[in-house]
């Protein structure tokens, strides 16, 4: 399914949602992601990034310098929706098309993400192990990943949208939803520059 056709079909609950999510002092009642309680991977040192890195080409709209667009806009209601339980997002088996199509976004390099995602565990979002989720984190890079995410996750869904992150820092990756999992996928993966988490896929997928 393409980029468009997914916003078309996500249309209508990216417009309510965009009512619902952004009026000021408005905050999400609903918490679907599991809160694990703080065990001693809990001080686990934080990867340390920067707060604001240079915006990729591939999301319109998302400097902040341009304002906001409608486009922009429609998918930040969407994802919103995803990031806090649409059924989509709940559904952890299978190969989708990213879920999470924003700033580190490149629907062009859609076809690598799914070539690692079969090779790392079958597009099984729920896989466990030592290494978990769709994409196989280590417990310190899904807690690293959560600060990576966290600036523009407060540009994007407000202080709700960080609190959820504060407690995905606290949850294994297999418990987080597909939206989630996409996008620390797309995070870490950096336009290519952290291409060696998964050196599985050299000559393979990349």
């Amino acid at each position: 399914m393409s980029k468009f056709a997914r916003l078309g079909r996500n249309a209508g609950v990216g417009a309510l949602v965009l009512a619902l999510a952004f009026p000021a002092g408005t905050a999400f009642a609903d918490d679907p992601v599991p809160s694990v309680p703080s065990g001693p991977d809990a001080s686990e040192q934080s990867v340390a990034v920067e707060a604001d890195p240079a915006i990729p080409v591939g999301d319109e709209g998302n400097d902040p310098s341009a304002g906001e667009t409608v486009s922009r806009q429609v998918r930040i209601a969407v994802e919103t929706a995803h990031a806090f339980g649409s059924p989509e997002s709940r559904d952890l088996i299978g190969y989708e098309v990213s879920l999470y199509q924003g700033k580190w976004y490149m629907p062009n390099r859609e076809n690598m993400r799914k070539c690692l995602s079969k090779i790392e565990s079958h597009h099984h979002y729920k896989a466990g192990g030592y290494y978990q989720g769709a994409y196989q984190f280590s417990k310190a890079l899904t807690r690293g990943v959560t600060w990576m995410m966290q600036p523009e996750v407060r540009k994007e869904m407000g202080e709700a949208g960080v609190d959820l992150v504060k407690k995905l820092r606290k949850t294994p990756m297999n418990k987080w939803n597909r939206y989630w999992q996409d996008r620390a996928f797309w995070t870490v993966w950096n336009e290519g520059k952290g291409k060696n988490h998964w050196r599985a896929g050299q000559g393979r997928c990349f």
